[in-house]
């Protein structure tokens, strides 16, 4: 599957419209995502602030404007940021990528490419085994690849999911990806 990179400055303006208590931030590590420490934290409800990701520039780092003062950080030495809605991106080189299941081991994450001219939005879904984890396209494969000595993961992928099934299913009855349930049931004996 090839993705396609979409050419803009994305900038994410963060406003007092969310939730209260709702929060923004920057996860310095995948140890501070897993904790839940922003860095450059603000309350949503009270403050405001802004993150620059420099993507269309292909910059390498990004530029946080915390208390009217800019401060630039290498995006390879971080984990990510959560916005005001409560979305949760991690960041690769030139892509943020959307965490779709913060509180599970198997991170899955969705990047949506808008359509062309009459054309519907495209996702694109991608994987890594824990927070520190590199992120790869999520196929039956990657996934085997990344639990190699774990067989009973892979039967039970191999099971669940024929070709060309849809990995992104959730499990409304556990509240959580079929990918994580099948990966938790493969650890008890």
């Amino acid at each position: 599957m090839k993705t396609y990179y979409i050419g803009f400055v994305i900038i994410f303006s963060i406003a007092t419209t969310s939730v209260l208590g709702q929060q923004s931030g920057i996860y310095l590590s995948a140890t501070d995502f897993e904790a839940g420490k922003l860095t450059y934290a603000i309350n949503c409800k009270t403050e405001k602030h802004k993150i620059k990701l420099h993507e269309f520039l292909g910059k390498d780092y990004i530029t946080v404007i915390h208390d009217k003062q800019p401060h630039d950080l290498k995006k390879k030495e971080i984990f990510g940021f959560k916005d005001c809605g409560g979305a949760i991106y991690r960041l690769g080189t030139d892509k943020h990528y959307q965490v779709m299941n913060p509180t599970e081991k198997i991170l899955l994450y969705v990047i949506e490419i808008p359509g062309s001219k009459g054309q519907p939005k495209k996702d694109y879904y991608y994987f890594s085994a824990s927070a520190s984890g590199d992120i790869q396209e999520l196929t039956l494969d990657n996934l085997k690849k990344a639990f190699p000595d774990n067989h009973k993961f892979h039967d039970a992928l191999d099971a669940e999911f024929a070709a060309g099934s849809d990995l992104v299913l959730y499990d409304s009855f556990h509240k959580m990806y079929k990918v994580n349930r099948l990966y938790s049931n493969s650890l008890n004996k």
